[in-house]
């Protein structure tokens, strides 16, 4: 069988074609990426533009080429922060239905922690430990605390990394000053205690794993210490916006969003007394499929 699941997020849209065999094994097909930034509309104006709008409708007619190109048997395709809040997103979503085919379903903050969660129960061992998910988007940010497959807390935040600078931008505050004042803002609505692991999921953890990489030079980009955390923060820090685009091997939209996602993940790591985070490299499109697999087994 083979399955498309499309993860239409604040910064880009994620699209993944797997093919499962009868051990119920995965073989990633296909992984395309469409760098539209959804949040810079809506968090600015409330809506999604025309001109993204184009963009988005020719994505769609791509992602459904794809699709038929591989002969995909079910598909599923979610979106998140950016298109909950848009106004006028009724009309959009019913646009690119008929164009592409393409059914979008737009899912609650509680919903997209728990398919998160899915994906990390299915890819991480956490070996009977508490541990803090933590999955930083554009527009939200999911924490959820889990111990034993059962689940103690689970949390949406309006913390996103495309949210946070645009109200950096608005404010004339840093994205970390931001990234304190949310934190503090919340502190009665987040976990009291203790963990003895953190898990991070998402493209801006993906993406610390990557730096880890290219400014430690060691691996694995799977585990990442607070303390290579701080140093992977200070030497980012100091690097020059051209430096960061040439020597980083990161998407070109990804470079401004990782600054406050490396510092909101500092600082959950120091709060929660949190030694260390793994990266399955895994999210809400895995979770998407696992989630599907079930509504059908």
């Amino acid at each position: 069988m083979r399955i498309s699941s499309i993860d239409i997020g604040s910064n880009a849209i994620r699209q993944v074609i797997i093919e499962i065999d009868m051990n119920g094994t995965w073989t990633v097909l296909k992984k395309h990426r469409e760098p539209i930034r959804l949040g810079h509309d809506v968090f600015l104006y409330r809506k999604i533009t025309p001109p993204t709008e184009q963009r988005l409708v020719l994505a769609f007619k791509r992602m459904a080429r794809l699709m038929k190109k591989f002969k995909v048997d079910k598909s599923i395709a979610l979106a998140t922060s950016a298109f909950r809040d848009a106004q006028n997103k009724r009309p959009l979503l019913t646009k690119i239905k008929q164009t592409s085919g393409i059914k979008i379903e737009v899912i609650s903050g509680t919903e997209e922690a728990r398919l998160i969660r899915q994906a990390v129960k299915h890819n991480t061992c956490l070996n009977d430990k508490h541990c803090l998910l933590i999955d930083i988007g554009g527009g939200s940010v999911e924490l959820t605390h889990v111990h034993s497959n059962r689940i103690y807390f689970s949390r949406s935040f309006r913390w996103g990394m495309v949210r946070t600078l645009a109200e950096a931008a608005v404010q004339n505050k840093t994205p970390q000053v931001i990234c304190k004042e949310n934190l503090k803002k919340a502190s009665r609505f987040l976990p009291k205690r203790q963990f003895e692991l953190a898990v991070g999921t998402g493209g801006n953890l993906d993406a610390i794993g990557k730096l880890k990489l290219t400014l430690l030079k060691k691996g694995p980009n799977t585990l990442v210490s607070a303390s290579e955390l701080k140093i992977i923060y200070k030497r980012f820090m100091k690097m020059s916006p051209q430096d960061r685009l040439t020597k980083l091997d990161l998407k070109p939209d990804r470079l401004d969003v990782i600054e406050p996602a490396l510092f909101l993940t500092l600082q959950l790591l120091k709060k929660y007394k949190i030694k260390r985070i793994k990266i399955p490299c895994v999210g809400l499109k895995e979770g998407a499929i696992y989630s599907l697999l079930n509504s059908h087994s």
